[in-house]
């Protein structure tokens, strides 16, 4: 019996394989495309065709939502540091220089001006010690107000 074995496995399998039979219905043959045909017990009505496209209709609301502010006031050169940790949370900032000497913090302001620019922020002076930064992707010009009388003149 262990010698049969043996010859068999040197000799091999020399009967051809039998295929399986495996009904039809249970594969689809790739390649093949079925024959469309429309089934009369599921025919649509012109109700049902209407009332889809009344479901379709859907109300799309649209909120203005408003940039995050940041508003600073700098007290002492070292203060740029602290306030560049908050900074990519808001989409504009504010920073009030009035309290600093310019001459002392043209060093900090130039490596602010860097750091605001790898964050893609447009930086400039609003005002005389008033500095005004914003991403890229927020349009101010949306925001402007109306009024045309200066504020000091009122």
């Amino acid at each position: 019996m262990v010698i049969k074995k043996i010859i068999k496995k040197i000799r091999g399998n020399k009967d051809l394989p039998t295929p399986v039979e495996v009904p039809d219905d249970e594969y689809i043959v790739i390649g093949e495309e079925k024959t469309a045909y429309i089934l009369e017990n599921e025919s649509e009505t012109e109700t049902d065709v209407e009332s889809r496209e009344e479901k379709e209709e859907v109300v799309v609301k649209v909120e203005k939502i408003l940039p995050k502010l940041y508003v600073v006031r700098i007290k002492h050169p070292l203060d740029f540091e602290n306030i560049k940790d908050n900074i990519p949370e808001y989409d504009a900032i504010i920073v009030n220089l009035e309290e600093v000497p310019f001459e002392s913090i043209i060093k900090e302001l130039n490596e602010f001006k860097d750091y605001m620019n790898v964050l893609n922020y447009k930086l400039g002076f609003v005002a005389e010690n008033v500095l005004l930064a914003y991403r890229d992707d927020v349009v101010l010009d949306k925001y402007v107000s109306n009024i045309t009388d200066d504020v000091e003149n009122v």
